[in-house]
């Protein structure tokens, strides 16, 4: 396939650059760099360059205004640059290739507008959940793949937080729950609850402790002042005794000297009055020591007593003293227990932050870019991808997802669902004994791309469009019954583009479906585009008369982008004057994969007298891309379908095998 070569002569066709924007990433605690970014940017859009990211540029997760990477380094701060540069983002691509061709090799199924396609890819991921495969769902649009995880009924599938990511730039609010960043925020969220209430009670927990400081000294004081007060007492009982002994020694010695003076006769008689003297002398002396003892005595009761006070007030002291320190060490277990939860849960939780979510989820959902940037994604080893709108993808993207495949191969038996009618059935079949699943329709647009090797689709490389002219196609399956547009633009649709291989799904209801409103206005160059003043008054004429009759989905498509404007502006009252109303006016690119019950085509070409000059988007025949444009113009409608134009001018142009002219003589034709 030369897919490098592709890539390296895609990266030197010219091409416009934009100047890179300046950008300062911040470290953040989950180890993810952030910027606030002042502009939108769609995933994949942008790739970020920095010399501190040296294997190559990356793409960059955005959401509400924050842009978001995943890099393994050590730099607080690092300056970055983004780009716009089509060239970084096939360089990027190129050097995610390992290989040259598909994994493996696809199947295809073709689904022309409202065949069911969606519901289909939805009974694929019913079908893999059920049989525990693992399953990616890629599209080169955000909004082909949102189309498809808005109908997936999670609780009817019986899948859980994390069986489900969905990594794209969507303002659907439950998808966006579905995001890696939300995902993981929820599985976090437990884990952060839990810390916040740890990390509030180990505050408590500080704050009682210095409570307890002051309370717990002025008990110490207490107590050591108790102790010095006891021992103080008990020092001076001591003493007392000391001096009680003493006072009895004397008392003692008293009474041995009165004996003594009482039982000698021979002093009593000789000097009785000398005796008697001192003897009252030695008694008065005993009485003085007697009443001595009392009061030391009295004074040791008086300090056993106080001694029994201050050991009492001692050993409440104590007790109280102990209860603080018992409160005092619980605190401290507790805060050491709470310490050690807390080392775990941000142990956990960094571990949280760490997990691919990618390698654990049963679906998938990501852009094309997306996947082939995230290496997340591509080292997923999914059982099945598909790729929804491949008409637009160009082929080094679906090599990328075709690698995120296992070899791991699928065996079960497939019954057939009522709910599907039989291609449908097929279809999911033939998906779920593949693994490589192509969905979309070679009649829709094909990539954008410079060189014709990129913008050739996987169709035409695989010549799937050779079903159409009645030849057999392998591992194909045509979704060939239309069930959102009028019969009478499904009959159209099928006999131009589809070999008058489609059927409508909807009844006829007589009405007509298909008009034609003239206009000989000419368009007019404006800064490199076309705008034609006459259709677009037209064109405002309708949408008024279709608001009066109450019809309140309406899409205006034209080929060029001024024009497109120039209707919106002219719109804007009745916008406002119908606030309820869903009106756009855009190219065909902005409509592919959606439907309005009314869709207004403005020609804006109208072909000049003077002239042969055919615009290049219509300038092209049945095989070229202007039948794609008309056909996705055509059906995005549901119910009516206007063309405005200059239509007789296209009708006599001389040119042959225009597909614009074959066109508009069909609808023309129809009465």
């Amino acid at each position: 396939m030369d897919i490098i070569k592709k890539i390296d002569a895609e990266i030197s066709a010219p091409k416009k650059t934009k100047k890179p924007i300046h950008l300062t990433l911040t470290k953040k605690e989950d180890g993810s760099y952030r910027s606030l970014l002042p502009f939108k940017i769609e995933s994949g859009e942008y790739i970020l360059n920095s010399s501190s990211i040296k294997d190559k540029a990356v793409v960059l997760e955005y959401e509400d205004g924050v842009i978001r990477i995943e890099l393994d380094s050590e730099e607080e701060q690092i300056n970055a640059f983004l780009s716009k540069d089509e060239n970084a983002i096939l360089k990027a691509i190129k050097g995610v290739i390992s290989n040259d061709n598909f994994c493996h090799e696809p199947s295809f199924i073709v689904g022309p507008p409202g065949t069911g396609k969606t519901k289909v890819i939805t009974k694929i991921l019913e079908k893999t959940v059920e049989n525990n495969l693992r399953v990616l769902v890629v599209s080169p649009t955000n909004k082909a793949v949102e189309n498809v995880f808005e109908r997936i009924d999670l609780e009817a599938l019986d899948l859980i937080l994390g069986d489900v990511v969905v990594s794209i730039t969507t303002d659907h609010k439950d998808i966006q729950q579905l995001s890696p960043e939300n995902l993981k925020l929820k599985k976090l969220q437990p884990i952060e609850d839990e810390i916040q209430i740890l990390e509030e009670t180990k505050q408590d927990a500080l704050k009682q402790k210095r409570d307890y400081q002051p309370k717990l000294r002025s008990l110490e004081l207490e107590q050591e002042s108790n102790h010095t007060a006891l021992s103080n007492i008990k020092r001076d009982i001591e003493a007392k005794k000391h001096t009680l002994k003493s006072v009895k020694s004397i008392l003692s010695d008293l009474d041995f000297r009165i004996k003594v003076l009482t039982g000698n006769e021979m002093l009593r008689s000789v000097a009785s009055a000398i005796m008697g003297r001192k003897l009252t002398e030695l008694d008065s002396e005993k009485k003085a020591e007697e009443l001595r003892k009392k009061e030391v005595e009295k004074e040791i009761l008086t300090l056993d007593q106080k001694a029994l006070e201050t050991e009492s007030t001692t050993s409440t002291t104590k007790k109280s003293v102990d209860t603080v320190m018992k409160e005092f060490g619980e605190l401290n277990k507790l805060i050491q227990m709470i310490d050690k939860q807390l080392q775990e849960l941000k142990k956990k939780r960094e571990q949280l932050k760490k997990n691919d979510v990618f390698a654990t989820a049963k679906i998938v959902g990501a852009t094309l870019f997306g996947a082939a940037l995230n290496q997340k994604i591509q080292q997923g080893n999914f059982d099945i991808v598909i790729v929804d709108e491949v008409s637009m993808a160009i082929l080094p993207l679906l090599i990328t997802a075709s690698q995120a495949l296992n070899d791991r191969q699928i065996d079960f038996a497939c019954a057939n669902d009522s709910s599907l009618y039989d291609a449908q059935n097929k279809a999911v079949a033939l998906a779920l004994k593949s693994k490589f699943v192509l969905v979309g329709d070679p009649k829709q647009l094909q990539p954008i791309a410079k060189t014709w090797d990129l913008k050739q689709s996987v169709f035409s490389f695989y010549g799937i469009e050779e079903m159409f002219k009645g030849n057999a196609v392998k591992n194909t399956v045509l979704l060939d019954i239309n069930f959102r547009n009028h019969p009478h633009i499904t009959s159209l649709s099928s006999k131009l583009f589809y070999g008058g291989m489609l059927k409508s799904g909807k009844e006829d209801s007589a009405t007509k479906s298909l008009y034609i409103r003239k206009s000989t206005s000419k368009m007019v160059h404006s800064n490199g585009s076309f705008i034609n003043h006459g259709n677009m008054k037209i064109v405002v004429e309708q949408v008024t008369k279709a608001l009066e009759r109450g019809r309140r989905s309406i899409g205006i498509i034209t080929p060029y982008k001024k024009q497109a404007a120039l209707i919106d502006e002219a719109l804007s009252p009745l916008k406002k004057e119908y606030p309820d109303a869903d009106i756009q006016a855009g190219t065909v690119h902005v409509f592919q994969g959606k439907e309005a019950e009314i869709i207004i085509y403005d020609l804006t070409f109208s072909p000049s007298e003077k002239s042969d000059y055919i615009p290049p988007a219509y300038d092209g025949d049945i095989a070229s891309d202007t039948a794609k444009l008309l056909n996705v113009a055509m059906t995005r409608a549901e119910s009516f379908f206007i063309v405005v134009g200059d239509v007789e001018g296209i009708l006599n142009l001389k040119n042959r095998g225009l597909v614009l002219k074959d066109w508009v003589f069909e609808i023309n034709e129809l009465k």
